[in-house]
């Protein structure tokens, strides 16, 4: 018999959420678009904006849930075929219960009303949620890394250095500037454990990968760190108890309970319906992919982003590692770099000669033409303020010696513009090449062993060169609107290398999806119908025909720019 499996995803904007079935094909999809369909809040794109402050409306994401189960109905679906839930949301915003709470969840009755009638406000000791856009918390974020010792000391805690939206920062504000809401406040929920909350009809801990990003969560131990909730609240096991410690583990499933009966007598879901926890965003894109360890996931947007698996635990201030959610002892490092498609934009249009064309012709050429003399050439290219390297914005361009990587000369420009556009893309690419190298296991022996022993730095590492000559990741997934561009694409693939081929694919649906993928095997494993681990279920039920594959690895380009890691390293020193 048919079996369904919904996935959430709860972001800033909406709220979508997904049905596939025994196959993991979609059957289903219902959206929420919070600024028209429930236009009574009066966000702008799903927020409210105070200058630095960016929070939600939580009785707009709760009223949301019964309105898209509502259109679920509506359109025929069976949502009684549903076996399991689970879903990601939009991470480090934060949902404070008060102490009538988890009553007034288990009480819920259709009869008494929706959910916004039986919950709002008695439930919520603050009637919004921080979001992640929200610029703030810099006097809390200051407290936090003098606390662990500087950013790379927190990093090496939490994962993260201090960072405005994190959630640790957000409680900190709050307790400082609203103590009585923290005094009235019972429970904390990050927005994932508060929808799984609502869908339960109890309140449910912290699902730990969601948890990491909290700049609270000690990820060696596994656990809050006591010295960073004495922030927050002196007495730490307070805090503890708000945050519901401990946080559930992503060992292996947990199933947290079965659908509220609100929900099965509202919209004639089975009581045996399963609530698994759900996770951040972020963490549910890396589970909507059958990414394995040392596999990555580039996202070639207005910025770029790098999502990859790994089984090292190698914390950097410039960028983020979590607990995987679906395998364990494993993380998610995940890698965000400002200067993306506009900084790429820009070389384009001087290279037209105008800003209104939107033409990738000449800048194509340019990036793919091998014989354009730029060998001995490296550039940074940051019109915005960059977060890795973090620095502010600038441009610079050197020339370098072939034979030793030492720079021999900054130059204002080189030969012609054709340059820059090759240079802007290999050294992106580039430095997401070194910057996953401390994550990745998969080794290959390096042909070109120049300077082998001499150290570089990038950020917070001092390693040997023969490091990056060495470290190659083994599948590479293309996402984001420059993935469409072949020559991009291809340079990107040729400098990081994976060596077991290149994917391009488009991920309208990609947290939705992980939602789905995990509801259905957290069912499967829960009720011992699979003993397959996350990555390796995933693998066998992939659809891999709905993936382009790019192209195989060029070893011979691949270890070309190990001559250009010396000079990108001697030029991020000057910035």
């Amino acid at each position: 018999m048919d079996c369904y499996y919904l996935g959430f995803d709860l972001s800033t904007q909406q709220l979508k959420c997904l049905a596939i079935n025994q196959d993991l094909k979609i059957v289903h999809s219902e959206t929420i678009v919070f600024e028209t369909e429930l236009p009574q809040y009066e966000t702008t794109k799903g927020v409210y904006i105070k200058g630095d402050v960016i929070e939600c409306p939580v009785a707009m994401w709760v009223e949301s849930i019964d309105l898209i189960f509502y259109k679920f109905t509506k359109s025929g679906f069976d949502l009684s075929k549903v076996k399991a839930i689970s879903g990601s949301c939009q991470q480090h915003g934060s949902v404070y219960w008060t102490e009538a709470a988890d009553e007034l969840l288990t009480a819920l009755d259709p009869k008494d009303g929706s959910l916004v009638e039986q919950l709002v406000p008695a439930a919520f000791s603050r009637a919004t949620a921080p979001n992640w856009q929200d610029h703030s918390t810099g006097k809390q974020c200051k407290a936090f890394e003098e606390k662990a010792g500087g950013p790379q000391g927190l990093a090496k805690i939490t994962g993260s250095r201090a960072h405005f939206r994190f959630t640790g920062t957000q409680i900190l504000k709050i307790a400082e500037e609203e103590p009585e809401c923290y005094s009235n406040t019972q429970t904390i929920s990050l927005v994932s454990s508060f929808v799984a909350s609502l869908l339960s009809g109890k309140l449910t801990p912290l699902e730990e990968a969601d948890a990491c990003g909290m700049n609270l969560y000690e990820i060696p131990k596994r656990d809050f760190d006591k010295n960073l909730l004495a922030l927050i609240d002196k007495d730490a096991t307070n805090i503890e108890k708000k945050l519901l410690s401990p946080a559930i583990k992503c060992d292996e499933p947990v199933r947290l309970s079965s659908i509220s009966s609100y929900f099965v007598e509202k919209y004639g879901f089975s009581s045996d319906c399963s609530i698994f926890p759900f996770t951040g965003d972020n963490l549910a894109t890396i589970c909507s992919l059958p990414l394995k360890k040392n596999d990555v996931l580039v996202s070639l947007g207005t910025s770029t982003t790098i999502l990859l698996v790994t089984d090292q635990y190698h914390p950097s201030a410039d960028y983020h590692l979590f607990i995987h959610p679906t395998i364990s002892s494993y993380y998610m490092g995940m890698i965000c770099y400002c200067n993306g498609s506009l900084a790429r934009e820009e070389i384009r249009n001087e290279l037209n000669g105008e800003t209104t064309s939107h033409d990738w012709t000449k800048f194509n050429d340019a990036v793919s033409d091998h014989k354009l003399p730029s060998d001995d050439e490296i550039g940074v290219y940051f019109p915005l303020g960059e977060i890795v390297p973090s620095v502010n914005a600038v441009c610079k361009r050197a020339k370098f010696d072939l034979e030793t990587g030492n720079i021999k000369e900054f130059v204002d420009a080189f030969a012609d513009k054709r340059h820059d556009a090759k240079n802007i893309v290999e050294s992106q690419a580039l430095s997401c090449r070194v910057r996953i190298s401390p994550l990745i296991t998969s080794e290959v022996e390096p042909l070109n062993t120049k300077n082998a022993d001499v150290k570089v730095r990038f950020d917070y590492d001092d390693i040997p060169l023969k490091e990056y000559f060495s470290k190659r990741p083994n599948k590479a997934f293309f996402v984001g609107g420059a993935s469409k561009n072949d020559d991009i694409v291809k340079k990107f693939a040729q400098v990081i290398g994976a060596t077991e081929g290149n994917y391009r694919l488009e991920t309208p649906n990609s947290c939705a999806l992980g939602g789905c993928y995990k509801a259905a095997w957290s069912d499967l494993y829960y009720t011992k119908q699979t003993q397959l681990r996350y990555d390796q279920f995933l693998n066998e039920k992939f659809a891999w025909d709905d993936l382009e594959y790019v192209c195989d690895a060029d070893n011979d380009a691949w270890q070309q720019y190990n001559n250009k890691i010396l000079p990108l390293s001697q030029l991020e020193a000057t910035l």
